[in-house]
């Protein structure tokens, strides 16, 4: 098959690999920004082999991937049962992107894809399958809410199909007892667990609240502020490095206007800046591709006091921003690094921060020292006003000349 794969995602791809189901013949592109990037990893494999087995796939009139990744699941189930209606879901927009463009290569006609968290925005009793390979970073608290609640969201004799890595089998047997749910089938290997599953709690309904993991004050530099934090992101009750520097380097410049924060994490720095009295923001930005950091920064930036405007952009990557604002509109870009191996980014972000922030405003770089001296070679049109190192970390603060 000629490659006609997105060119921009093209450029995160790590490798193409075939795949086969039910004799449908595929090909994947895969990132090493996302997981499993050399092949289609085992546990993916055994659910489908499981559904082929054991399910009456047939009969399947709609099904939906959570936490999709690349969309290998949902590919295969649409790739052979076309007139089934799939929905794709992933907190992570590069996901989603490689999801809808490997439909697209595939020739599988895109149901659906959305940005969400896992089984988000679903209605009670409207879906014959659930599929799900969960990560095994997804954390113990979002494992029971999903074996608890996942079934209210079947049909009738509709079922639950999910992988889990070995170490997850004994947590997940337990949350589905617990839940009172009825194992229909189970297939492990040495690495994973299937568990076909219906049955359990009711689900309680749409609440921010049941992801809040802690409640409480930090410090940074010279202040302190109170932050609500969620599972499965850093800094939920200890300040990183990272943030220590940003504040370091920071509390010294007033800022005002507009300002865009990529990779926001739990929100501290947003909100640190924002309750500073030299600082007037008057519309804020939250960008990542997860959009777990989107979300709690914005609560946090609500709860905080800010009544302005908070736009929020769920991206592949930091260069969309690129399309997404316009140009010379920012007064302060605060661009946490996170990029993705082998893969050349750092003039691309440069030439981002270049287009959108104002002469004489400001950007800042926190990242690891290594990603920041491949950078440093792409920085142009910029004056150096703050520069420090830290334990592995370097932070940077730039004006626009």
């Amino acid at each position: 098959m000629k490659d006609t794969f997105a060119p921009r995602l093209s450029a995160l791809s790590n490798k193409q690999v075939p795949f086969q189901f039910f004799g449908e013949k595929m090909t994947f592109h895969l990132s090493m920004g996302l997981f499993s990037s050399f092949d289609i990893d085992s546990g993916t494999r055994l659910l489908l082999k499981t559904l082929a087995k054991e399910a009456d796939l047939k009969t399947v009139r709609n099904a939906v991937d959570t936490g999709c990744g690349t969309g290998v699941i949902g590919i295969s189930l649409k790739k052979k049962f076309p007139e089934m209606e799939v929905l794709f879901q992933d907190r992570d927009a590069l996901a989603t992107a490689y999801t809808a463009e490997n439909c697209r290569f595939n020739q599988v006609n895109v149901d659906k894809v959305e940005n969400a968290l896992l089984l988000e925005g679903l209605r009670e009793g409207s879906q014959d399958l659930i599929v799900s390979n969960i990560p095994a970073k997804a954390g113990e608290k979002v494992l029971n809410d999903f074996f608890h609640y996942a079934g209210s969201f079947l049909k009738e004799g509709g079922r639950v199909a999910v992988v889990i890595v070995d170490p997850l089998k004994e947590l997940a047997e337990k949350a589905l007892h617990d839940a009172d749910c009825r194992i229909i089938y189970r297939e492990s290997t040495k690495m994973h667990t299937v568990f076909h599953f219906d049955g359990g709690k009711t689900f309680p309904g749409e609440d921010f609240n049941r992801y809040i993991r802690h409640k409480g004050k930090f410090e940074l530099a010279d202040s302190s502020y109170e932050m609500e934090t969620v599972y499965n992101l850093p800094d939920f009750d200890q300040l990183s490095f990272t943030n220590k520097i940003s504040a370091e380097l920071m509390k010294h410049t007033s800022y005002s206007g507009e300002a865009l924060f990529w990779n926001p994490g739990q929100g501290h720095i947003p909100v640190w800046l924002n309750q500073r009295p030299s600082n007037h923001f008057t519309k804020i930005h939250l960008a990542s591709r997860d959009i777990l950091q989107n979300r709690i920064s914005l609560w946090n930036l609500k709860k905080s006091g800010f009544e302005q405007n908070v736009e929020s952009y769920d991206l592949p990557g930091a260069s969309w921003l690129s399309d997404a604002l316009e140009e010379n509109s920012l007064d302060l870009l605060h661009v946490n690094l996170s990029p993705i191996t082998k893969v050349k980014w750092p003039q691309e972000l440069m030439e981002m921060a270049g287009k959108l922030v104002k002469p004489g405003k400001f950007c800042f770089l926190i990242g690891r020292s290594s990603d920041q001296a491949q950078l440093e070679k792409f920085i142009k049109g910029f004056s150096y006003k703050e520069d420090d190192r830290f334990k592995g970390n370097r932070g940077i603060l730039l004006q626009k000349k």
